[in-house]
């Protein structure tokens, strides 16, 4: 009978104490497969990523999780954020997620995101990737760009963003010529 009651006592324990854990309660799995690699969680952050002595983004962001081993800084409700070249604001971004890569350096959006590039286009994506030593944005899965002239639809774009150049493959829109 005094097992039964020890038995009964843990586990109402277990589920009352269950549901004050900060990432949990009696109807969520505390083995949230998402939480396991989080070693860190940071609310309302801005971070700012530096290489060679030169910072090469700055990300303002509503959550960031760090992974146990360090390797991955995902950034969540991205806004007010820059890429930037020798420490010079080359793009400001806004995205539902970003991931930093602490191993290489660079920085992948695997969702939905735009870019407004400085004296550029307003680019709207999904799934773009930025290799912070080239200082180049790739984007594989389709982009459009919004300027003063008009706008047009690619299937590809890589933006080098140290030479100024964008090239985008496929093209369909229109671009109004100046008188």
């Amino acid at each position: 009978m005094t097992a039964a009651v020890l038995i009964a006592g843990l586990v109402w324990s277990f589920m009352y104490l269950r549901a004050l854990h900060p990432f949990g309660s009696a109807v969520t799995d505390l083995g949230d497969e998402r939480l396991q690699n989080v070693g860190l969680r940071f609310d309302r952050a801005t971070l700012v990523g530096w290489s060679e002595h030169s910072k090469v983004w700055q990300i303002h962001a509503r959550a960031v999780e760090v992974s146990r081993d360090r390797r991955l800084a995902t950034f969540r409700g991205v806004t007010d954020s820059y890429l930037m070249n020798k420490g010079d604001k080359v793009a400001s971004m806004t995205a539902d997620e970003v991931v930093y890569n602490t191993t290489t350096r660079n920085v992948s959006l695997p969702g939905p995101a735009e870019l407004r590039v400085k004296g550029g286009p307003l680019l709207r994506t999904k799934s773009l990737f930025w290799d912070s030593a080239r200082s180049v944005l790739t984007c594989l899965s389709g982009v459009t760009a919004e300027m003063d002239s008009g706008s047009f639809q690619g299937d590809k774009m890589v933006a080098d963003l140290g030479k100024k150049e964008l090239t985008v493959t496929r093209v369909r829109g229109v671009i109004r010529i100046p008188e």
